[in-house]
């Protein structure tokens, strides 16, 4: 069992703080955002129990004119890293340009954890989404659909929270999305690691059936490693209580497959606070058995 509350109470007391100061003044020019969560969970196969302060963001958002500019830290349950640090201006006519260090456009499920449905991840076996990079990218959004791309140092850096650095060897990344029919968004994007030739490629569809029940389904193909799926539903049982049942599957190129099965109900205190519990059953592959983990969490966001 592993705690560590020094960093929750500096987080906490600090957002507390710039509420206390935000509430008497007038709307500043640069705005703040944040959040920190706290998860404990337990595993069978391998046995393992943790209790931690495993997340937190705090983020400044400052526009000047047709620029804004977002910067934030975040902490993993073990290291402090810059995570954002970009500026977009607005070109007009529904394009805009990015510079900076930027989330990739890849992926079905939230990185951020307060947008998340659920505690855990889908897949289990291959490599992560891609997450963090630098470099430049350029977007347009219409009405009905809209689409970008972009140049990055890598898709994959040493960690989520950077690319590696080296432009000369740079990824590329693009998609496009179409939200033509009703209560429906249909996105596909498409990413490249120039030096290894290793293409990745995400579609995913999401269906709002009402304003509290939504269908996700989503397919990655990672040249030469596998191919990664998810179908997801999330039901609102009452106005603060939801339930997000998904099934998962991994299918690693030569390997054994495996299927997740994940049930997560979530209760919304306020707008500021949410808890979050999860079950989820891995099935066995390869020389790896089974596995069980029940986890909760609780999310503090501002």
């Amino acid at each position: 069992m592993k705690t560590n509350n020094q960093l929750a109470v500096a987080f906490l007391a600090a957002a507390s703080t710039i509420a206390a100061l935000a509430a008497d003044a007038p709307a500043p020019a640069v705005t703040f955002d944040g959040y920190a969560v706290a998860t404990a969970s337990t595993t069978n196969h391998p046995s393992t129990s943790t209790l931690d302060l495993n997340a937190a963001k705090f983020g400044a958002t400052g526009k000047f004119g047709s620029v804004t500019g977002y910067a934030s830290v975040y902490y993993n349950g073990s290291t402090t890293d810059l995570l954002d640090a970009y500026a977009t201006v607005d070109a007009g006519s529904g394009f805009s340009v990015t510079v900076g260090k930027f989330l990739s456009y890849m992926g079905y499920e939230a990185f951020d954890v307060p947008n998340m449905a659920q505690i855990s991840y889908a897949n289990t076996q291959l490599a992560p989404v891609p997450a963090y990079h630098s470099g430049v990218k350029l977007d347009y959004a219409a009405a009905t659909y809209g689409a970008g791309v972009a140049v990055v140092d890598s898709l994959y850096g040493p960690s989520l929270y950077k690319g590696d650095g080296d432009l000369k060897k740079p990824g590329l990344e693009a998609y496009y999305t179409y939200k033509g029919i009703k209560d429906t968004t249909i996105w596909f994007g498409v990413a490249d690691e120039v030096s290894t030739k290793k293409a990745f490629y995400d579609l995913w569809v999401s269906y709002s059936i009402n304003k509290t029940d939504s269908l996700g389904a989503e397919v990655i193909k990672i040249e030469s490693e596998g191919v990664l799926w998810l179908l997801a539903y999330t039901k609102g049982l009452t106005p603060k209580v939801s339930l997000t049942s998904r099934i998962s599957g991994d299918s690693p190129t030569g390997g054994s497959s495996n299927l997740k099965y994940t049930l997560a109900p979530s209760y919304t205190v306020n707008d500021h606070f949410l808890v979050r519990a999860e079950v989820s059953y891995v099935s066995s592959y390869g020389s790896t058995p089974s596995s069980t983990t029940f986890a909760a969490q609780s999310i503090f966001k501002f």
